[in-house]
């Protein structure tokens, strides 16, 4: 996996300055480096890619469609199809406009959901030639801008996870354990602990707009 643009949803300054450090003080600058990342891989687990980043991957043909794993699709940057001996790099080719004329073209279907199919001649939707992993995918998913409830989202999963491990003594105060709790219908036993306790409800309220939608098998 090739990282590129930026590497994280927030930046260090940008932790710093929500839990007011003073500009001058680094003393938790590697604590707080760690948790930007941990951060990172929980948002993307909720809602997908975040930060733009290029895969190459390999998939079955036989299908009229492929599912790329990460999702949304930002830009595609090659497909090639395997027919034994023979790659052949497929054009890209817009759903529902005037067909190019090629026999060998591709369309990204559904940039939210990353289905992307195959085209012909015409503009006509076929399979993608059967084969195992016979069809290789250069792309980048991502967003083109980070949604400021998703920043805050970081931020907030950052300050609650450094509050409750590096500030533990304050965080076991009242204030602290009250400040996460939601009603007591919302809880599994007596109201007094929350279900969310690794990611307050807070966080998931502004994740919601943007997490995945459930998958039905």
């Amino acid at each position: 996996m090739i990282q590129v643009g930026p590497t994280s949803i927030v930046t260090l300054q940008d932790v710093k300055n929500h839990l007011r450090y003073t500009p001058t003080d680094t003393t938790d600058d590697l604590a707080l480096t760690g948790f930007i990342y941990a951060a990172n891989d929980v948002i993307e687990a909720e809602c997908g890619a975040v930060i733009p980043t290029s895969y190459e991957e390999f998939y079955d043909g036989g299908s009229t469609y492929i599912y790329l794993r990460h999702k949304p699709i930002l830009t595609i940057e090659n497909v090639e199809e395997g027919w034994g001996w023979w790659d052949y790099e497929l054009d890209y080719q817009q759903v529902n406009t005037i067909p190019a004329g090629s026999m060998f073209a591709f369309s990204i279907d559904s940039p939210e959901s990353g289905a992307i199919s195959r085209r012909s001649a015409g503009n006509v939707c076929i399979p993608f030639v059967p084969g195992q992993k016979n069809i290789k995918v250069n792309y980048t998913a991502g967003l083109d801008s980070v949604p400021w409830s998703v920043r805050l989202a970081a931020l907030e999963i950052i300050a609650h996870w450094f509050q409750n491990s590096q500030m533990r003594a304050m965080a076991n105060t009242n204030a602290y354990q009250s400040f996460d709790q939601m009603n007591e219908e919302f809880t599994r036993t007596t109201g007094t602990i929350s279900i969310n306790s690794g990611l307050p409800y807070r966080v998931l309220e502004l994740l919601k707009k943007h997490r995945h939608l459930p998958i039905i098998g």
